[in-house]
């Protein structure tokens, strides 16, 4: 989706002055030449290359790989990116990183959005369009609770982009692609080209789908579509070339019982602006869309046109500041109830696109109230839907999942009380009991057991005899146990009343004697990463010292032992020489800022220094094994897309010193 950083525009114009002259590789140039034409997914390509290629970064060129990912809408790796740059942004890129900032959510304190905001202001943004976005941050710190709607990810697997979905007769109809690679094109930002497909709903649950019509395949991206409420006439979003550039426009197809045909394109479109996301008013009467053409009051708005016989349109109106930004509004859908729903991210909200809600008062929309989570998140929400037979049911559309770069469909469901009519005056009222049943909750959606594999740290192999308690973490009552098997495995039953939403339990395993025991609070939906990555114990070595060296951590920051953790290295170093039957593993591990399998090497490469070190002291390179982990084991908050301070960070750049075994 757009981001409003293209229409917050800086009142004065930089000057950049001659620099000098660096050799620079030929990935660099390319990447530098993709990033000037706006063509920023061949840019990432090309940066990325040189990175391969064993080239540093310059300063530079790491603020345009940041753009590029905020530019692709991977907001976790911009702020990676930037986060490390931070002291050295300038000009709009100190407006795009505050708009990073929102959107992974740090809204307020030291080092968050707000104050990115207001150094914005100074580096010369439009101050009344920045309090806009620090108003939107306040509110958003203030609306975290949760409405009574379930949204879980459909099946259907959009590519990585979505222009939504609508509902078809007996099922739904939205943008896919082939799922056979040689045939899959892709865009400019490395998106597969899409086409319209079909899946039925059975239980409302969306079926595998097929191609929609073979006449509506386009070299092109289709999509965002929207029928008459006959189903005979469908429009619908078109990407078409004009002047080597891109330019979406509306058409219209009918059905003649047999397939689609007679495309036509409206003529609301032009070849000098957007016209995009039709939608079609409940009585066929008003056709909505979306387009930039100048007279707006912001990026993209929001107009209506009136249908008119003969396949005519009337003039195009503006839906007013009631509902438009001057940010982008986007995906309007307007209900039975005649609601407008819509996208915007220049109403307060989250951090993306927001889905919100607006009336119809005296001929004008107005009233646009914001759909608070679950529909919203810190990512883009957009394209939401409701069913025509079930009002209580319908899909959006969200790039919530993963690091934000791909868009999936999502089920929403109402859970909470059915609305009950109020009786009018006159109304006959029968007094009788009535069976109260409550909603059927599915439970299958969450886990059924705890069965984790314990490991000990000492070797690695499993262990039995590990005695387990799940705990409700609100009474403190033990609601389940049991014992690792021969295998180290559990299998202990969840109670069907404790899986529900935000349930947590505190876990504990023990085995006096033999193992230190473990505790932690984990969350129910959190105990299938359990089950499948398992769980490992520090065994108790009746040893003073081997106890102490075994829980050794050592810290770094850069490529260097913090003092206090040299002194620490000193004392392994002197146990090691005088126990040479002890072998321990050097397990390496870093923060969740950078690239992933930049921290996997530094990592590895840090545990293997610290090994180097000990040989200087005079221990035994065979008692020493060094494993680099990366970020995979933060043992904070601090997880990727989290703003933390530089304490809290030193956490989780370290090394674990684990006795592996004793040689005999």
């Amino acid at each position: 989706m757009k981001n409003i950083a293209h229409y917050i525009v800086f009142s004065f114009v930089f000057f950049v002055g001659m620099q000098s002259v660096t050799a620079q590789s030929k990935s660099i140039k390319k990447g530098n030449n993709y990033f000037d034409k706006g063509e920023y997914f061949q840019a990432l390509q090309a940066y990325n290359i040189a990175i391969q290629q064993g080239e540093t970064l310059s300063t530079d060129a790491l603020k345009k790989v940041g753009t590029c990912y905020f530019e692709l809408n991977n907001i976790d790796q911009a702020f990676s990116t930037f986060s490390e740059i931070q002291d050295e942004l300038s000009g709009n890129e100190v407006l795009t990183y505050a708009m990073v900032l929102h959107k992974v959510g740090f809204y307020s304190g030291e080092g968050s959005a707000i104050e990115w905001y207001e150094k914005a202001k100074k580096e010369g943004a439009n101050p009344m369009k920045v309090n806009e976005l620090i108003k939107s941050c306040e509110w958003a710190a203030e609306n975290t609770d949760l409405v009574d709607y379930r949204v879980n990810p459909t099946t259907i697997f959009t590519f990585g982009q979505s222009f939504g979905i609508q509902y078809y007769k007996e099922g739904v109809v939205y943008s896919s692609s082939s799922n056979d690679d040689s045939q899959r094109k892709v865009d400019k930002q490395g998106k597969s080209f899409l086409d319209l497909y079909f899946s039925k709903l059975i239980d409302n649950e969306i079926q595998p789908g097929q191609l929609f019509s073979k006449k509506l395949e386009f070299p092109y991206h289709i999509g965002a579509i929207s029928f008459t409420s006959d189903y005979n006439t469908m429009y619908y979003t078109l990407s078409v070339r004009i002047r080597g550039e891109s330019k979406l426009k509306i058409f219209k197809v009918t059905y003649d019982g047999e397939d689609w045909g007679n495309q036509t394109e409206l003529s609301i479109n032009s070849d000098e602006y957007d016209c995009a996301t039709p939608a079609v008013s409940p009585d066929d009467k008003y056709l909505y869309f979306v387009s930039n053409r100048k007279g707006g009051y912001g990026g993209k708005d929001i107009y209506r046109v009136e249908r008119l016989r003969g396949g005519m349109y009337g003039k195009a109106i503006n839906l007013g500041p009631e509902i438009n930004t001057f940010g982008n509004e986007e995906f309007p859908f307007v209900s039975k109830e005649n609601e407008l729903y819509f996208s915007s991210d220049g109403h307060y909200g989250f951090g993306g696109l927001d889905l919100f809600r607006a009336k119809y008062i005296d001929g004008t929309w107005k009233n646009a109230t914001n759909l608070l989570q679950p529909f919203n998140s810190t990512k883009d929400d957009f394209a939401y839907v409701i069913n025509p037979k079930d009002p209580q049911r319908g899909f959006l559309s969200s790039n919530r999942l993963g690091e934000g770069d791909a868009d999936a469909i999502f089920y929403v469901e109402y859970t909470g009380e059915p609305e009950v009519e109020e009786p009018k005056v006159g109304d006959v009222i029968v007094l009788e009991e009535l069976p109260v049943e409550e909603p059927a909750v599915d439970l299958s959606m969450f886990p059924a057991s705890l069965t984790a594999k314990i490991k000990s740290t000492f070797n690695n192999e499993a262990v039995s005899g590990i005695n387990a308690e799940i705990i409700d973490d609100i009474t403190g009552n033990v609601i389940a146990s049991g014992i690792s098997d021969s295998d180290g495995k559990f299998n202990i039953s969840i109670p069907d009343n404790y899986k529900k939403d935000g349930q947590e339990f505190e876990l504990v395993f023990s085995k006096d004697g033999e193992y230190n025991s473990k505790r932690m609070i984990v969350n129910i939906m959190e105990i299938a990463d359990l089950n499948a990555n398992g769980l490992t114990m520090t065994p108790i070595f009746n040893d003073e010292v081997l106890d102490d060296i075994s829980g050794m951590v050592l810290y770094y920051v850069g490529d260097e032992l913090t003092e206090e953790s040299k002194k620490t290295l000193n004392r392994l170093a002197a146990y090691l020489q005088k126990n040479q039957q002890i072998v321990v593993k050097l397990n390496s591990h870093t923060d969740a800022r950078g690239r992933k399998l930049d921290n996997l090497i530094a990592s590895q490469n840090m545990g293997e220094k610290v090994e180097g070190l000990l040989q200087e002291r005079g221990v035994n390179g065979d008692a020493m094994i060094p494993r680099g982990y990366g970020e995979r084991y933060v043992v904070n908050k601090c997880k990727r897309g989290v703003l933390c301070s530089s304490e809290e960070q030193l956490k989780n750049r370290r090394i674990e010193v684990v006795v592996w075994k004793v040689n005999k």
